[in-house]
């Protein structure tokens, strides 16, 4: 889409419809909440992502510019039109699928969303000057964007799952930071995204090299979750394995193959956060915080939580 746009909309017995225009954000919450999560890093380079259910019925329009449209959804469905080129994907949860879209010349976008339909995903726009400054040559991409609506689907690598789970859940860092954060991913996804469309059609799409099945997904993600909630602090990585289901080696492996980190890496970033929610919301000391985080020494704490966090712990407490 264009920057913060406004719209006018037109209810009846179906789905609210929405024109949207730039300017400023729409009156309609869904459709609000929806641009909230958009992101233009550069010109030329916007990113949106999502993992939310749909409020109700909508149907949103609005003229967009050329450029490479790439959406990638992570679990559920999205359903959207570059002119009369229809996008609609749809997967279970730990399935991922994703489409590039050519898009020549200005055309219309619209987005169909039904209530109470989920979706994570991103969404990834590439404008034509963008990618001439950022080297394009001729080639695949160029034979690519010049069919106007020309869609291709993308066999996600593992790497590009990752990459885009973390776009979709960032974490909590000061403006800046997180702009930088969210350009390197979004230049990392159209890294990997343009690399599959100079593969050449003999070789082997990516699902054929090593990704995951949709159960295994799903394992994953429920894994994720527990680590989250606090129930796997203190477990060895044996016992986290057998609450998954599989020995440590392949939990190892998948886990770092979907999410690019290790368990423990990534449980150590949970218990962080644990704690800065805590010291912000809850009023209580470093040395308890210490504690939440999983360390015995509140000065060892304080150097993780300055590192990750980029200022110390007290800090955060002095703003409860």
């Amino acid at each position: 889409m264009h920057s913060a746009p406004s719209s006018a909309l037109s209810a009846g017995d179906g789905p609210a419809r929405c024109i949207v225009t730039p300017g400023c954000l729409p009156d309609e919450p869904a459709l609000r909440a929806h641009l909230e999560r958009s992101r233009r890093l550069r010109p030329g380079l916007l990113l949106h992502w999502e993992d939310a259910r749909e409020e109700g019925d909508l149907i949103a329009q609005t003229e967009i510019d050329e450029g490479l449209r790439i959406v990638l959804l992570l679990e559920g469905e999205v359903d959207v039109s570059y002119g009369r080129q229809r996008v609609a994907l749809s997967c279970g949860c730990g399935g991922a699928s994703a489409a590039l879209v050519a898009v020549a010349e200005p055309e219309q976008l619209t987005r169909r969303a039904r209530r109470g339909a989920y979706s994570r995903r991103v969404n990834l726009n590439l404008g034509l000057g963008w990618l001439a400054q950022a080297g394009a040559a001729p080639g695949a991409l160029e034979d690519f964007m010049g069919r106007h609506l020309a869609m291709r689907r993308w066999d996600l690598s593992p790497r590009a799952v990752a990459i885009a789970e973390r776009i979709v859940h960032p974490p909590r860092l000061e403006p800046l930071l997180q702009n930088i954060y969210l350009e390197s991913r979004a230049l990392e996804l159209a890294g990997e995204a343009l690399a599959g469309l100079d593969r050449h059609p003999g070789a082997l799409p990516s699902t054929a090299t090593g990704a995951l099945r949709p159960r295994e997904h799903q394992r994953l993600r429920e894994l994720h979750a527990f680590l989250a909630s606090g129930r796997a602090d203190g477990l060895s990585l044996d016992e986290i394995a057998r609450h998954a289901g599989v020995n440590a080696n392949t939990l190892q492996r998948q886990f770092r193959a979907v999410y690019g980190t290790t368990v423990f890496d990534h449980l150590r970033e949970c218990r962080l956060l644990r704690a800065r929610h805590a010291l912000e919301h809850d009023g209580v000391t470093v040395g308890q915080a210490a504690t939440v985080a999983g360390y015995t020494s509140a000065a060892n704490f304080a150097t993780a939580y300055r590192r990750r966090f980029g200022h110390p712990p007290k800090l955060a407490r002095s703003r409860v």
